[in-house]
């Protein structure tokens, strides 16, 4: 075949694999998105914060009642019916507050994941007193 006969193949080709791609980036949601969907188990909606270190630069705060414990089952079984699976090895509670990290539901990709890293829900509460916690919720690439 002449070179010439060629260019419209390669041009199909070209044009299928960029419509692949584009598909393919699609799929990705904004952390902020994926974060403002969460139903969390709170009184009131978490405030929307900068966060340097997240993917998205988005994270979730607030501060409320409670006691680490309760609030850690609490927040575990609502993401656990929304698809999210916990990691254990970077689960740690105790009287102070508690770590929670979380894969997304299989279906979910985080927009802005660095290369070679996956992105995980992190849940971090810090006791502030007796009964008052501050909870921050974000994605992290791990």
């Amino acid at each position: 075949m002449r070179s010439s006969a060629l260019r419209p193949l390669r041009s199909a080709l070209l044009g299928l694999s960029l419509i692949g791609l584009a598909a393919t980036a699609a799929l990705a949601a904004p952390a902020g998105a994926l974060l403002a969907g969460l139903k969390l188990p709170l009184p009131k909606p978490a405030a929307a914060l900068a966060a340097a270190n997240a993917i998205g630069q988005t994270s979730l705060n607030t501060q409320l009642a409670g006691t680490p414990e309760g609030l850690l089952a609490q927040v575990r079984a609502s993401l656990t019916a929304q698809g999210y699976r916990e990691r254990p090895v970077n689960t740690v509670s105790g009287s102070w507050g508690f770590n929670l990290v979380m894969d997304p539901p299989a279906d979910t990709k985080v927009d802005g994941t660095p290369s070679g890293k996956t992105a995980t829900l992190v849940l971090q509460a810090t006791a502030l007193g007796p009964g008052q916690l501050n909870l921050n919720v974000r994605f992290e690439g791990l």
